[in-house]
C-alpha cells in the first residue's frame, strides 16, 4: 500500500510532529506523550493498553524528516484511513 498522489507526497517534507499529533486527534484516535515528549505514540483507541503492539498506528518523533513522515502517512493508510482524509487532515487538500 503506497501513497498514490506523487505531486503532494514530494510535500511531506513540510509535516512536523504537531500536524501528525493534530490529524490523530481529529480522528479520535489515542496520542501518547513519551520521555519529554519527544516522540508519541499514536494508538487504535480500541487497543490502548500501551504494551499491546497490536494497538500501535505509528510513532511519530519530534524531528520529522520526508522519509520518516512517509512511512507514517503509510501506517496511516495500512490502519484504514483513506489517503485523501489524511491529505485533508494535514492541511494538503
Amino acid at each position: 500500500m503506497g501513497i498514490q498522489n506523487q505531486e503532494l507526497k514530494k510535500r511531506l517534507g513540510n509535516v512536523s510532529h504537531k500536524d501528525w499529533i493534530k490529524f490523530a486527534q481529529s480522528k479520535g484516535l489515542l496520542v501518547l506523550s513519551g520521555h519529554g515528549s519527544h516522540y508519541a505514540n499514536i494508538r487504535n483507541p480500541n487497543i490502548s493498553d500501551p504494551k499491546d503492539p497490536r494497538g500501535l498506528i505509528s510513532t511519530v518523533t519530534k524531528n520529522c524528516f520526508k522519509e520518516a513522515n512517509e512511512e507514517i502517512f503509510k501506517r496511516f493508510l495500512k490502519f484504514g484511513i483513506a489517503e485523501d482524509e489524511i491529505w485533508k487532515g494535514l492541511g494538503f487538500l
